[in-house]
């Protein structure tokens, strides 16, 4: 029973993959997820509209589910490495540990971005799964400070981790000559570890 029901599973987990990967390629051709519909998303995976809307209530969530099973990495490697690195560190890990650069291809994550940039409906969402991953990582984060989630030292650690998160990708889609995406998510850790509102160049008089 164990092994039809993680089977059962893995079907699933596909299907939805290939549903989001359909999702992508349209949105890429067509040059917005607007003019993409689900019908065109079903077929372009080779199944029904009915099973399309059976995995997802929207186009929009089809095209970011990749962001929800990342989620569930990271906050899997979060609670795992707090029990052994100070927090801040552990959220840098677990998102180097992502492996986007080589979990995904260069040109599709650079399309996607651009893609939800210029869609009001799925910055909206995107901004849904953050609040998410939010209220999801403030527990761990509380826990291993050892602080209540509504005490603010656990919201600004995490939100400051996501925005290094956030921000380090984003910077290095855009800009992936000479290094790579763990580099870059180290320095940007760095940087809000160090503190970045102190003087960044020499004055001149």
């Amino acid at each position: 029973m164990e092994d039809v029901r993680g089977l059962r599973e893995r079907k699933k987990a596909a299907t939805k993959s290939a549903l989001s990967q359909a999702a992508l390629r349209l949105a890429m051709e067509k040059g917005s997820l607007d003019a993409v519909t689900a019908d065109a998303i079903a077929a372009e995976a080779g199944v029904s509209t009915r099973t399309f809307h059976n995995y997802f209530p929207s186009k929009e969530e089809a095209f970011l589910y990749d962001f929800n099973e990342l989620t569930g990495l990271l906050l899997a490697g979060l609670r795992e490495r707090v029990a052994h690195q100070r927090v801040w560190d552990a959220f840098r890990d677990s998102c180097i540990a992502l492996d986007l650069d080589n979990r995904f291809d260069l040109t599709q994550m650079q399309c996607r971005e651009e893609l939800i940039h210029n869609s009001p409906q799925l910055i909206k969402y995107q901004a849904g799964q953050f609040m998410e991953l939010f209220k999801e990582a403030l527990g761990i984060v509380a826990d291993a400070t050892g602080t209540d989630p509504q005490d603010m030292l656990p919201k600004l650690l995490l939100g400051n981790a996501l925005i290094a998160m956030k921000t380090a990708n984003e910077h290095w889609i855009a800009n992936p000559a000479g290094r790579t995406l763990a580099e870059a998510i180290t320095e940007a850790f760095a940087l809000i570890d160090q503190g970045i509102t102190g003087p960044t160049t020499t004055s001149h008089s």
